[in-house]
């Protein structure tokens, strides 16, 4: 493990936070809205699949930047500089949406990447206490 306490060097955790981010940015500007082919209601019926697609993906991109924003910072606020910048960007993207005329600026969307970034988040950081308590457990008395 590194003296960071994370496993993956620096360049590729931020190769991942760069390709999901690209990820985003072509499927909001340069994609065609119309070439999904996908279902309009998501699982359970109960929100469109797009912003279940919104979810997933700033879910993504939040969980890549609080691995990448980890290192050298508390737990929270990685979590909650990931959530923000995640965020950020997602409103960035419905703004620049706005000037597109097959798509346009939608506040549910901001919402599901709201809900997407922080659900992953938190998650993140959930996943790292239990695997940090579950090698604490692991180790001899003498190494605590």
């Amino acid at each position: 493990m590194n003296d960071d306490g994370f496993r993956l060097p620096p360049w590729l955790r931020w190769s991942a936070v760069a390709f999901v981010a690209a990820g985003i940015l072509y499927a909001s500007l340069l994609d065609s809205p119309s070439s999904a082919g996908l279902s309009p209601m998501g699982p359970f019926g109960v929100l469109g699949m797009d912003k279940w697609l919104h979810a997933v993906a700033y879910a993504a991109l939040a969980g890549t930047l609080a691995t990448a924003l980890a290192p050298g910072r508390s737990l929270a606020v990685a979590a909650a500089l990931a959530v923000l910048l995640a965020v950020g960007y997602g409103v960035g993207m419905e703004f620049a949406q706005a000037s597109i005329p097959a798509r346009g600026f939608s506040v549910g969307d901001i919402v599901a990447n709201v809900v997407g970034a922080f659900l992953a988040v938190l998650v993140w950081r959930l996943g790292i206490e239990f695997v940090g308590r579950a090698e604490s457990e692991k180790r001899p008395e003498s190494e605590v």
